[in-house]
């Protein structure tokens, strides 16, 4: 784990369960699992699956961060759109391209890929911005083999 992920996982701890944001309740569930665990083995295995979920969720977020840097037309641009607040979540292009993100990035049903749903304003925000819909998914599709790490041929 990066210093970033172990923060958020040190904060989930510290906050005790009931003051947890709802993003961070996967993370905090593994954690008091793992300082319950009665065995090496079961900690191990507890341990990589906190360990993969903190990566998925920086994979998400730097994907998202490539989709916002290459469909935009500034980084003025790009800094808007990253702000949480929106009001586009209800357009039919904002409907088109989360869904596009979903099949050809991260399919947020998979519960270690939950935390895409908590960048999805980027998305609406693109859209508000008036970015064609068709760059939105070409920027898209130039992110999508990053998912893994790799580039994909």
């Amino acid at each position: 784990m990066n210093s970033r992920q172990m923060s958020t996982a040190v904060n989930a701890e510290k906050a005790g369960m009931d003051s947890v944001p709802g993003s961070d309740v996967p993370v905090a569930i593994l954690q008091k699992q793992i300082s319950s665990s009665k065995s090496p083995e079961e900690k191990a295995r507890l341990e990589n699956k906190l360990s993969e979920l903190m990566l998925a969720r920086e994979l998400i977020r730097g994907s998202m961060l490539q989709v916002v840097k290459k469909a935009t037309y500034s980084p003025e641009q790009a800094k808007r759109v990253q702000k949480p607040d929106t009001t586009g979540h209800m357009c039919k292009a904002y409907k088109e391209v989360v869904e596009y993100y979903r099949v050809m990035c991260y399919n947020w049903h998979e519960p270690k890929y939950k935390s895409a749903l908590q960048h999805f304003h980027m998305l609406a925000n693109l859209c508000e911005e008036n970015i064609p819909v068709e760059r939105i998914k070409s920027a898209i599709d130039e992110c999508k083999g990053k998912k893994d790490g790799r580039s994909r041929p």
